[in-house]
């Protein structure tokens, strides 16, 4: 692209500068032409005739050819012969000239007009060495600009591919890396805003996201293998012993009847579990579509609110905070979070608790808050309900599989949307904070 440039500025340059030097030497022509026709109307061809012998010895006019010749054609005077007559311009070569005095350099070329006079014609010319030797200067100057410009050029590509296989290789070392394991291991990035910086920071945004879902895998493979233990175990032992002791039907029944309970809790657990890692997955976020989320919150309320003050409590909704555009979501999804939040402040709070359903206009965009006057949750450990199967009350003597909150954060992910724990001075809100309505992410 430089090259280009170069060239066709310097391309510009030459033609305008030939072009300029061309006028002058046929200016320089007429000129002369004018001087002779007008000794010649002044003075009589005679006069012309002496002009003419005296320029054609003078070193002076080296760089001109003269030739006067009568009406006959015959040459009167004049440093050249033998040219026939022509009309308008024409360039005559030094090799076509029949020199009678002066020096001759095969390389000239001369610009000539022939003029008629009052008893013959004269032929005035002059050289082009002035446009030679400009254009050759030119030539030169191209010549060492474009070897320069290749120089650089080959220089730069050089660099630039030194720099770029430099990057590569840190690329391929990062994969490398991870690939035997050692998933923290990043590309370096030279934060200059190239192709190969932009590639860098996705795939470090990438193993980010890997590492993140490994972790996820191994910490719910432990927590399966910690949480579902004990029930699994119950299971066993409440079998075999109504296998071993049941002395009646009904008393094999009643076991065979809380069994299938234990059964059901641990099936639970699973499928949620299950529902997590599809939405992870973004399994879902092909069935996005317009939500209002105002319609959406309030159903879910009229729908929960006899559950709430079957549980004791009150329910209090509020919808008019937000009066935007509807969210780009799954809706049977979002349904599930509201849904999760609710239940989590019934199961965790005292009888009594008043539970605020809320939408309001967040951080540029729709928020969902869920508010309670109950116990609240230590900022130590909001970090970690988010886990899943984590628990705040360790012996696990209440209902609840610890899924509730995860579920909750991997449904907002889905969505884009950002959950925030608080003190609710007492108790605690959950607020989810989606991204405005056109911002938000589709399938």
């Amino acid at each position: 692209m430089i090259g280009s440039t170069v060239l066709a500025g310097v391309s510009i340059i030459y033609w305008q500068l030939s072009s300029g030097l061309e006028e002058r030497i046929k200016l320089r022509v007429i000129e002369n032409r004018d001087a002779l026709s007008a000794i010649d109307s002044n003075d009589g061809f005679a006069e012309v005739a002496e002009v003419v012998k005296r320029e054609a010895a003078s070193r002076r006019t080296m760089g001109t050819i003269l030739l006067l010749v009568d009406r006959a054609g015959r040459p009167v005077a004049g440093n050249v012969s033998g040219i026939p007559a022509f009309r308008d311009w024409r360039i005559l070569k030094e090799t076509e000239l029949e020199r009678v005095s002066g020096p001759s350099n095969p390389e000239d070329s001369y610009y000539a007009l022939w003029t008629p006079l009052s008893q013959g014609t004269v032929l005035v010319g002059d050289s082009d060495k002035e446009l030679r030797v400009v254009q050759s200067t030119l030539l030169g100057g191209l010549l060492w600009e474009l070897a320069a410009l290749v120089i650089l050029a080959t220089a730069s590509g050089v660099l630039v591919a030194r720099r770029a296989q430099m990057q590569i290789d840190a690329i391929s070392g990062a994969l490398t890396a991870v690939a035997n394991g050692r998933l923290g291991q990043r590309v370096a990035r030279r934060y200059s805003g190239d192709d190969l910086d932009r590639v860098a920071e996705q795939i470090n945004g990438t193993l980010d996201h890997l590492q993140r879902l490994i972790e996820r895998v191994d910490q719910s493979s432990t927590d399966i293998a910690h949480d579902l233990k004990r029930p699994i175990g119950r299971l066993r032992q409440r079998l075999d012993i109504a296998l071993r002791t049941a002395t009646d039907a009904s008393a094999f029944r009643r076991e065979i009847g809380a069994s299938l309970e234990e059964l059901d809790v641990i099936v639970e657990t699973f499928e949620a579990l299950l529902r997590i890692a599809q939405i992870e997955a973004g399994a879902r976020r092909e069935r996005f579509h317009a939500v209002d989320l105002g319609s959406l919150v309030t159903d879910v309320a009229d729908i929960y609110r006899p559950v709430v003050e079957d549980a004791g409590d009150v329910l209090a909704v509020d919808v008019s905070g937000y009066d935007g555009p509807p969210a780009n979501g799954d809706s049977e999804l979002l349904i599930q979070l509201v849904v999760n939040l609710i239940e989590n402040a019934i199961r965790h709070c005292p009888v009594g608790t008043v539970i605020r359903l809320a939408l309001e206009g967040g951080q540029g965009g729709p928020r969902i808050v869920v508010a309670d006057n109950g116990p609240g949750i230590p900022a130590s450990e909001r970090e970690k309900v988010f886990h899943r199967l984590y628990r705040l009350e360790k012996s696990r003597s209440t209902p609840g599989s610890g899924l509730g909150l995860s579920l909750v954060a991997a449904i907002a992910d889905l969505h884009g949307a950002k959950v925030t724990l608080a003190d609710n001075c007492p108790g605690l809100v959950v607020k989810i904070d989606f991204p405005r309505p056109s911002m938000a992410r589709s399938g």
